[in-house]
């Protein structure tokens, strides 16, 4: 059978397949009648996928990096619009979606800041960052919900006495019907609408954009968060539960420096190929492991806070401290994991694209 599929390649941008079924299918049907017989490989456009790979071809000066920046933009825009019904009906997959299509846009708009007109991006990103917060919040109380409750469950139950798990299950369920609320509010106001209307106009902005120019800002934004880890790991905090508490820890800081890395870097990844996707994978890995570290220190905080809040309601607060430090023994565990993970991500090998 034909495979109903017609490839073709744009010299500057991504290979894009287009489905022709009504003619091809009169075209099936004629060889059909004359006696054809499928291939035996099946190749389905095989030709098409083995240039999927290969980096687009680009010229000094010619606008690629804006071409790029643009299509990466309208992307997070489609994500952020498609996720809406889903946040407004609580679907938490989708806040989470919504949350990270947000983040991208304020990401992508600071990494190249220095190749957009700040008079447009700037106010945006004041937006986006509203609108993010209210997502944030509704987010965060999914994840400190269930990483509280997978604290509770890593535990012998033996050692768990007294209403635990209800006392921190009302107080978070309270707190995330507050972040709700004001989320839903978010989402049905002028600001909102207004929002999109601006991001609309900026994905519609022509770019007269490099890939040497989008690719140096890539390069600049990783080159932060490797500061910014360095100087973390030169002090790292001795005390998790106080660092928590203080919210914005030098790791955590590096964190999200190295986010922000990476969404730069998944910009300009088209053009970039298999060198780029090899360096996003390694920062996902330093990103999720300065995330848990984080995450560790939050949750045995919060259980800290809860256990005092018992022992002042007359409660046995024996099971808080086994569970604030089993917490913190996760975070010890997971910051002696950090040299190596930083080595993995420093290897020549993943960078020499990005100096070329």
């Amino acid at each position: 059978m034909l495979d109903h599929l017609l490839t073709a390649m744009i010299t500057t941008a991504t290979i894009r397949t287009y489905r022709v079924p009504v003619l091809l299918d009169v075209l099936e049907a004629r060889l059909d009648a004359a006696g054809a017989r499928p291939a035996a490989n099946g190749a389905r456009a095989g030709s098409a996928e083995r240039f999927r790979d290969r980096p687009l071809p680009t010229q000094r000066g010619e606008p690629v990096g804006g071409r790029l920046i643009g299509e990466y933009l309208a992307a997070q825009r489609d994500a952020l619009v498609a996720n809406d019904p889903g946040a407004r009906a609580g679907d938490s997959d989708a806040v989470h979606d919504l949350r990270i299509a947000v983040r991208r846009l304020r990401c992508t708009l600071r990494a190249f800041r220095p190749l957009l007109r700040s008079e447009t991006t700037e106010p945006l990103r004041a937006e986006l960052g509203w609108l993010g917060r209210r997502l944030g919040a509704v987010r965060d109380a999914d994840v400190m919900s269930a990483n509280l409750a997978a604290a509770i469950d890593a535990v012998d139950p033996e050692l768990i006495v007294g209403p635990v798990a209800d006392r921190i299950g009302r107080r978070v369920a309270r707190g995330a019907e507050k972040a709700r609320s004001r989320l839903l509010r978010a989402l049905a106001s002028q600001r909102y609408a207004g929002l999109l209307d601006r991001l609309d106009q900026l994905v519609a902005e022509p770019r007269a954009i490099s890939y040497q120019q989008a690719t140096a800002c890539a390069a600049k934004a990783l080159r932060r968060a490797d500061r910014k880890l360095d100087a973390a790991l030169r002090h790292p905090p001795r005390a998790p539960v106080a660092a928590a508490a203080s919210g914005e820890t030098a790791l955590h800081e590096a964190r999200k420096a190295y986010k922000r890395a990476r969404y730069a870097l998944e910009v300009v990844l088209p053009a970039a190929g298999h060198p780029a996707r090899r360096l996003v994978r390694r920062l996902r890995v330093m990103q999720d492991l300065l995330g848990d570290l984080h995450d560790a220190w939050l949750t045995a905080d919060l259980l800290r806070d809860h256990g005092m809040r018992a022992h002042l309601a007359g409660e046995n607060a024996f099971s808080y401290g086994i569970l604030v430090a089993d917490r913190n023994a996760a975070a010890r565990d997971l910051l002696a994991r950090l040299p190596r993970a930083r080595r993995r991500l420093r290897k020549p090998r993943l960078r020499h694209w990005l100096e070329r």
